[in-house]
């Protein structure tokens, strides 16, 4: 039988919760956002350029074969955008930035439906 003495136990629960610490800070940095959208890829890929634009934001790369797209507003930085088909007509939109960018992606679902 396994005995642990309290100094150890002590240790190993520290460690935990800064592991989980960390995981929980990483998470909140990456900043990222997924929509799924009715439409295929291209589609939903230039609906989701003509969304950031009427949040103002300047369209500065945008590749349709790939799915890809990047954006810089003024106030936010810059947004990444991937579209990867999701299913039947569905399609799974990606939004990444960095902290400033938070504000967008959460106005961004309401902009596509526009």
């Amino acid at each position: 039988m396994l005995s642990f003495e309290p100094m150890s136990m002590a240790l190993f629960a520290a460690a935990l919760v800064l592991l989980l610490l960390a995981v929980a800070v990483w998470r909140h940095r990456r900043g990222g956002a997924a929509v799924l959208v009715s439409a295929e890829p291209d589609a939903a890929l230039l609906s989701s350029a003509a969304a950031l634009r009427r949040l103002g934001a300047r369209i500065t790369r945008y590749d349709a074969e790939v799915g890809t797209l990047e954006a810089t507003l003024p106030d936010a930085g810059v947004v990444r955008v991937r579209a990867v088909a999701g299913g039947a007509e569905t399609t799974r939109v990606h939004l990444e930035g960095g902290p400033g960018a938070r504000r967008v992606l959460r106005r961004f679902r309401g902009a596509l439906s526009a």
